[in-house]
């Protein structure tokens, strides 16, 4: 073995500063208490008549108050120094061996009945001082020990021996024996309680250092089992609930405090929890506010080691975890991925097919109008009424050929969107211009009346060819709704407090409204209530007014239907940008 490991070996037992001073505490009080009840026990037996030696009483007297006195001083010197506790506490250890030498050499040295006595300072030095402090005390108690037999043979003891009933030893080799015999014992306590001590503190050490990890570790998981997104439960044998974490909460609606100790059936009736089905399930689950959330769920087993302090059934060890994610928004996006590939191989499969039907119905077009003006010719000298009908069948020609034509024009504008040319330029201009289109077709559209409230110098950031196209698209779907009412057409600009980087148009009618069950669909593509649109209408005024970064709504009034869009406008600088842009 090293000097240093020795050296490491024999130092002072390394606790924290608060549990030695604890330890020197308690060893004061035991000591006070030891050394009371035994001189106690001695006097009840002299006063039985039994063969004991004691002192005198003053002797007595004078000896408590001796370890009285000390032991308060030590505790009270112990409370206003307490830099150099181990150090202090070998004094203690050295003062318990003198006690108890001179305790025994009271009460008859090699045949006192307290001989056992220096076992207590060495057991509390190698229990608190580690083994430097055992191994001192059993030294000091040796000694002195050797000490009282050495005098006891010498004859130099206590006068008042004269008058009790000691015997004084014949033969040297029995006080030798004696002395070997208590040395050996000294020895061996004090190595045996240093061992006990050094492997409890190194338990303790061991022990501290799990629950800290344990600790850790709990922290770490109580923090996963809250902050996952995933919804995690925990239902016992019987199927109560014992457990869940926030996401289960915010995905359910229920709060830990309603669902916990009760059926987890009573809750979620959709979710059946099978003893050996581990596999993913979708269901629609009702959630605390009556609205429904479509999760996926996993059902986990989890068997825990039994309770050997629990008899009998033990519905706790056998555990299911369930695992739930919302997938509402997943599977919307994903359908909504769906669509999206869906319609664009239709927007060009439409493309393709609106350039191959442009050039014939051109020519079918130009046909029927060179057609239509020789019958207006010929009509206006005759009256045959084959020639009235052939004009009202061109009519008919030309109606449906500019119909096809404007739904060819709305395949190309939904499948082949040009690039933006954003520009300011002035609102209520391109409104007239989209009016006067709309306006163009009385024939389609009779008694449609359309206004624009718009101001005079509001100017507006976008596409200019995009904007007419969607209030094109908005006032025709307008009219159509409002055929059978005399109220006119508004466009005009929404205040939007909130929103001053935006610039809100609203198409306000008072129609027939749309119905609440194709509210969300009045947006997909081909999607229409008309028999004479393809239903791009709506779709291409989303497409634009999203391509411009912008937003479209379809509000709820009382009568009819206002459609809202929302179109970003530029970042203004400000001051100090403008003043830096002109240094």
């Amino acid at each position: 073995m090293s000097i240093n490991k020795l050296i490491n070996e024999l130092k002072p037992i390394q606790d924290s500063k608060e549990q030695l001073l604890r330890h020197l505490i308690w060893m004061i009080m035991t000591r006070v208490i030891l050394f009371t009840l035994l001189i106690a026990v001695t006097v009840v037996l002299q006063s039985l008549g039994r063969n004991v030696i004691l002192p005198p009483t003053s002797v007595t007297m004078a000896f408590l108050s001796v370890v009285f006195i000390y032991s308060v001083g030590s505790a009270g010197l112990l409370q206003t120094k307490t830099s150099h506790l181990p150090r202090f506490g070998l004094i203690q250890v050295l003062s318990d061996t003198v006690f108890s030498a001179l305790l025994v050499l009271g009460t008859g040295c090699s045949q006192s009945i307290f001989r056992p006595i220096f076992i207590f300072p060495v057991l509390v030095g190698g229990l608190n001082l580690n083994r430097i402090g055992g191994l001192l005390a059993a030294t000091a108690s040796s000694l002195l020990y050797g000490a009282i037999l050495l005098c006891e043979y010498l004859e130099y003891i206590p006068p008042f021996y004269s008058h009790t009933n000691y015997i004084p030893p014949d033969y040297f080799l029995d006080v030798v024996n004696k002395f070997a015999v208590y040395v050996v014992i000294f020895y061996a306590i004090g190595l045996s309680s240093s061992i006990v001590a050094a492997r409890l503190r190194r338990t303790e050490e061991a022990l501290s250092r799990t629950s800290v990890q344990f600790d850790r570790l709990n922290r770490l998981y109580k923090q996963i089992f809250d902050d996952i997104n995933t919804g995690i439960i925990t239902v016992d044998g019987r199927n109560l609930v014992t457990s869940c974490n926030m996401a289960f909460e915010k995905i359910t609606g229920f709060s830990a405090e309603k669902i916990i100790g009760l059926p987890f059936a009573a809750f979620f009736p959709a979710v059946i929890l099978t003893e050996n089905d581990e596999s993913k399930q979708v269901v629609d689950l009702a959630r605390e506010d009556r609205s429904s959330a479509r999760v996926r769920f996993t059902l986990a087993q989890l068997n825990l080691p039994p309770d050997p302090e629990v008899q009998g059934d033990q519905d706790d060890a056998r555990c299911k975890v369930i695992t739930m994610q919302d997938i509402s928004v997943l599977e919307k996006m994903e359908q909504q991925v769906r669509d999206s590939e869906k319609m664009a191989a239709i927007g060009e499969l439409s493309g393709a097919i609106a350039h191959d039907f442009r050039n014939p119905l051109a020519a079918i077009s130009g046909s029927a109008q060179i057609l239509s003006v020789h019958m207006r010719e010929r009509q206006k000298g005759s009256d045959d009424p084959i020639i009235s009908t052939n004009r009202h069948l061109t009519d008919i020609i030309l109606r449906e050929s500019d119909r096809m034509e404007k739904t060819i024009n709305d395949f190309l504008q939904f499948s082949h969107p040009k690039e933006l040319e954003s520009e300011w330029f002035n609102l209520k201009r391109v409104v007239i211009d989209a009016v006067r289109q709309i306006q163009g077709k009385k024939s389609r559209y009779p008694g449609c009346t359309i206004l624009a409230d718009i101001p005079e110098n509001l100017d507006c950031w976008g596409d200019r060819r995009q904007v007419q196209i969607i209030l094109t698209h908005l006032l025709e779907n307008s009219c159509f709704a409002s055929k059978d009412s005399a109220e006119p057409i508004i466009v005009q600009v929404q205040e939007e407090p909130e929103e001053q980087s935006c610039l809100c148009i609203a198409v306000v009618d008072k129609g027939i409204g749309i119905a609440d069950e194709i509210r969300e669909k009045v947006f997909n593509p081909f999607f229409s209530g008309r028999e004479d649109s393809a239903g791009l209408g709506l779709a291409i005024v989303q497409q634009f007014v999203e391509q411009q970064g912008g937003t479209v709504k379809l509000l709820e009034p009382e009568e009819g239907s206002i459609v809202a869009i929302q179109l970003p406008l530029p970042a203004t600088p400000t001051e100090d940008e403008e003043g830096e842009e002109k240094g």
